[in-house]
């Protein structure tokens, strides 16, 4: 049994390698859907034909593209997704970064209404402060999961026309042009909507830079938030306490997206640990620990981080990051 078992798996990826194959090296331009995206383009945009199969021409196909659109990061526990992003180097590297550019941030904050603790959070959990803002070609992260069948191939094919857009608009080569696995650009890791639609130029520069001009990086960040209703000076997230009656129900109801009132805090046995806006709506996040489930009270802009990225993982790793770098420069700046 073992014996076939084993020879069953060896014929299995073999066929899948014989059929990867054939896919690496048919020329890429050629396929049938890459050209009638390539058609729409024209049709739609005015591109030119020529350049575009030229562009496509390049393309190449990346396994480790699609191994991580099956596998992402998000799908790992809460203990595992925090051990990453709370680090203590990544905490330094904010308050170094916020120190560096006090100026921008405060401008940054006081136009936007977005704290600058939660914008350089953002960009620390993005690439590290600029230090990881990817290795692959853009055009080929975007081309691989638009032209495979995998299940957000649409998404991705809207993300990949505006990528050409893009390109023409900034005057950029979209062939030059190098991001994440997912096709994020530059230090905020924007994808191409994000980048045509929110980024600022906080510089004064004629171009848009999201990769290396820092002003233009802190000031679409804050855009980025203040456009999708981030409310000045409200709460994030609060720890919380569940009774263990409700604990099977509320496994249940972390999940669901609709937003709860104040209202429903005493009816499902939930505790904060600190006031909750009597006009906010919340929603429960529950977390694994390695010791177990933590609870917290999700509030409105805990919902506008996700919006950024939309994983319970993502907000609450960019919150208590903000938090950690605040907590640091507050006590380095009265040492």
């Amino acid at each position: 049994m073992l014996n076939r078992i084993l020879v069953t798996g060896c014929l299995a990826l073999i066929s899948l390698f014989l059929s990867f194959n054939v896919w690496a090296n048919e020329n890429f331009v050629n396929r049938p859907d890459v050209q009638a995206f390539i058609n729409k383009m024209v049709e739609k945009h005015g591109f030119k034909k020529a350049e575009l199969s030229k562009i496509f021409d390049a393309v190449k196909v990346r396994p480790s593209v699609m191994h991580s659109v099956k596998a992402p990061l998000e799908a790992a526990p809460w203990y595992r997704y925090q051990a990453l992003f709370l680090t203590r180097s990544r905490i330094e590297g904010g308050v170094k970064f916020w120190n560096q550019h006090e100026k921008l941030l405060e401008k940054a904050e006081k136009i936007y209404g977005v704290p600058a603790s939660i914008i350089v959070a953002t960009i620390g959990v993005e690439t590290t402060y600029g230090k990881e803002k990817g290795e692959y070609p853009v055009i080929d992260a975007l081309a691989n999961i638009a032209f495979s069948d995998s299940r957000r191939s649409h998404y991705f094919r809207t993300e990949l026309e505006e990528f050409l857009l893009l390109s023409r608009e900034q005057h950029l080569n979209p062939l030059t042009i190098r991001g994440s696995y997912a096709g994020a650009i530059g230090q905020l890791q924007f994808m191409p909507s994000s980048y045509r639609y929110y980024a600022v130029n906080f510089s004064g520069n004629p171009r848009i830079d999201l990769s290396n001009n820092t002003a233009d990086i802190i000031g679409s960040v804050a855009n980025y938030y203040q456009k999708h209703g981030w409310k000045y000076n409200q709460p994030v997230a609060i720890p919380t306490e569940v009774q263990k009656s409700h604990f099977s129900f509320l496994s249940f109801f972390s999940r669901q997206k609709t937003l709860k009132t104040h209202a429903d805090l005493a009816e499902y046995g939930i505790h904060p640990y600190q006031p909750i806006p009597e006009d906010g709506h919340f929603r429960v996040i529950q977390l694994q620990d390695r010791s177990g489930k933590e609870y917290w009270i999700g509030l409105h802009n805990f919902e506008v981080i996700k919006l950024y990225n939309p994983s319970d993982l993502y907000a609450m790793a960019v919150y208590q990051l903000s938090d950690s770098i605040s907590d640091l420069r507050e006590k380095s700046n009265h040492a």
